[in-house]
């Protein structure tokens, strides 16, 4: 009973955020001295509640880096817009590439240009090291990595265009090598 308060109070919040009238939150549960030993219930986590945001129902952008870089941005001296800080732009990659399956001889370098939360330009190169003593690399070899690195390509672009970041209407980009 009392969760159902909470969702009507929770629903209510949600309109009123967006612009809409505020629902009217539900009637106080009658109190039953039959289960009045029953112990108080847990408290209701809204994490897995989603508002929809802006950056969020946008669909991602299939650009690559250079193609979302490559039209000036206009720089004003009055520009007042935020700049997001390295961390912001850094942290929300750390685990990216958690299900792409990377292999530990390869590095995968991602160029990402960020404007309003979301990502508007992804490009992914992967370079597979090979030891020093190691005199020539077979064929099967290369079929191999170039089959990996497709592989990695495809879901690190998916990863990251997934992604958002804190809003900012100015253009950033960074990138970052795993």
């Amino acid at each position: 009973m009392r969760l159902a308060a909470r969702l009507g109070w929770l629903v209510g919040a949600a309109v009123a955020a967006c612009g809409g009238a505020p629902a009217t939150p539900a009637a106080p549960a009658e109190h039953d001295d039959e289960h009045a030993s029953i112990a108080e219930e847990e408290p209701f986590d809204a994490s897995g509640i989603t508002i929809a945001t802006p950056e969020r129902t946008r669909a991602p952008s299939t650009a690559s880096y250079e193609e979302a870089i490559s039209t000036p941005e206009p720089i004003d001296v009055h520009d007042d817009r935020i700049q997001l800080t390295d961390g912001q732009l850094t942290g929300p990659m750390r685990g990216v590439l958690s299900r792409c399956r990377v292999p530990s001889n390869a590095k995968v370098t991602i160029q990402t240009a960020v404007q309003d939360g979301r990502a508007i330009g992804v490009s992914v190169t992967v370079a597979f090291e090979h030891p020093k003593s190691a005199k020539r690399i077979s064929n099967a070899t290369r079929r191999y990595e170039a089959k990996t690195s497709a592989r990695i390509v495809k879901c690190a672009q998916r990863a990251v265009r997934a992604v958002t970041w804190p809003p900012s209407r100015r253009r950033d980009s960074f990138t970052t090598v795993f």
